[in-house]
């Protein structure tokens, strides 16, 4: 094999493109990896997931000291640098960056920045950043490059008055007020940490709910508890201008007013990117910038090509494209896996309280007509709640009635993210309600409340 010759050629490094070339390299396989911006990791590492968390993480303390004397401490009146949260926020970034600087070398993955883009079958182009270019030849290609921010028509983002999610990860100052048009999740965790920083947060969204797709009641006790943190909410709003106005700030007129604010955030969702990565001379062509797939395989319609993460209609969520490219790795490598798990596919929306979920909502259940039962359970009667001061939220469990399987899962609490996990894996394992009511949790934690809302669903609630 010549050395531009490889088993695997990843295009994006995203959470999905630099899984599946690190599982590959371990399976075997001569892997390449091409990122054309200055850092790999994709949105997620780099304007995504990570540097928002670590912004959501600083609100929440500095929220916290707030009220540090009622948890029997005096330090006086606490003030917070902008600089050094963003400084915290781009160094958690840099490490980052670096382990997966690491993970390359240590998997003998060959790295290239520049424009990858398919050049016909097994073959694959890369404008290098030197203004030079090159050209692998490669058995497979695996499509991972990801997604970008959606803009609105009549107001795009300038990075300065109208800024996206990717600008507001860099902005200089909190602002003492901002717009957020759309009440989606990055909509929604920006609100939150905003606002806890003292900014005049109004969320507007065109839908008559915000987060659409979540269960309805989870999401009015989030907006009952957010509202609490100074975030007002116009759901049902029609957008009709947004003009930025300089020092003077930008007007967002609605069909119902016109106003102005310091900052206008537009967060109207993601698309695929597709475009210009050669998929014209394979003859693929995309669904609203989707590929399809067969997602057995996640094999495209041409042989030998694959696409996996926001590429393709599946949740546009990190931890999906990482589970999609690990499982499309080990198909390139002549492995057998298990198909990836859709329904046990937990969403995570870090706002403060949180709000996760897996499986199908209570109005997913009625429109198709499944029966089902419910059990739910607050955390406000629970001690370890109660320490932590996160009393807020509720944990409801849908189960199919014959058999007690569990249809859907949503929880609204401060540790959501990291408590879905359990019913993650029970729905993998096909668990009921009986299982979980009667698995032994420790005491006192909050995962108790797990426990306890199986207990309800049974009927059988010990402590309410």
């Amino acid at each position: 094999m010549s050395a531009n010759a490889f088993d695997l050629v990843v295009i994006g490094s995203g959470p999905g493109g630099y899984v599946g070339a690190i599982r590959a390299a371990q399976l075997g396989l001569k892997v390449a990896l091409i990122e054309k911006f200055q850092h790999l990791g994709g949105t997620c590492l780099n304007v995504g997931c990570i540097p928002t968390k670590a912004l959501l993480e600083s609100a929440k303390t500095w929220d916290k000291l707030q009220h540090i004397e009622e948890l029997g401490f005096q330090a006086g009146s606490p003030k917070y640098s902008w600089d050094k949260i963003m400084g915290r926020k781009d160094k958690i970034v840099d490490d980052q960056r670096k382990g997966l600087r690491f993970l390359m070398k240590k998997n003998k993955i060959e790295v290239f920045e520049g424009h990858g883009r398919i050049a016909g079958k097994g073959k694959v182009t890369v404008a290098l950043k030197d203004g030079k270019s090159t050209t692998l030849e490669t058995r497979n290609i695996m499509i991972a490059t990801g997604s970008r921010v959606r803009q609105l028509p009549f107001a795009k983002t300038n990075g300065k008055g109208i800024m996206n999610s990717d600008d507001v990860l860099f902005i200089n100052e909190v602002p003492k007020s901002m717009a957020i048009i759309g009440g989606g999740v990055v909509g929604i965790e920006f609100a939150s940490l905003f606002a806890r920083f003292g900014t005049e947060v109004t969320v507007v969204e065109a839908a008559p709910q915000v987060l659409p797709y979540e269960d309805e009641e989870t999401v009015k006790e989030l907006v009952r508890c957010v509202k609490k943190q100074g975030v007002q909410f116009e759901t049902g709003a029609k957008i009709t201008a947004i003009e930025d106005m300089g020092k003077d700030g930008v007007k967002l007129t609605t069909a119902e007013s016109t106003r102005i604010f310091a900052k206008v955030l537009v967060s109207i969702g993601r698309e695929p990117v597709t475009d210009d990565i050669g998929l014209n001379t394979v003859g693929i062509t995309t669904d609203r910038g989707f590929i399809k797939v067969d997602f057995a395989t996640y094999k495209t319609p041409c042989d030998g090509i694959y696409a996996i993460g926001d590429v393709i209609p599946t949740p546009m969520l990190a931890h999906t494209a990482s589970a999609e490219a690990f499982h499309c790795a080990e198909v390139i490598a002549g492995k057998k896996p298990h198909k990836v798990n859709y329904e046990a596919n937990p969403s995570a929306i870090y706002t403060y309280p949180e709000i996760a979920s897996i499986g199908m909502t209570e109005k997913a259940l009625k429109e198709k007509g499944i029966e089902y039962k419910s059990g739910k359970f607050p955390f406000s009667p629970m001690a370890k709640a109660k320490i932590e001061d996160a009393t807020d939220g509720f944990i409801k469990i849908l189960y199919e009635p014959k058999y007690r399987e569990i249809l859907g899962v949503h929880i609204v609490h401060a540790r959501a993210t990291e408590m879905i996990a359990e019913f993650s894996l029970g729905k993998v394992l096909e668990t009921t309600v009986d299982e979980i009511a009667h698995t032994i949790h420790p005491h006192p934690t909050l995962s108790e409340t797990i426990m306890e809302a199986a207990h309800a669903a049974l009927g059988a609630a010990v402590h309410m």
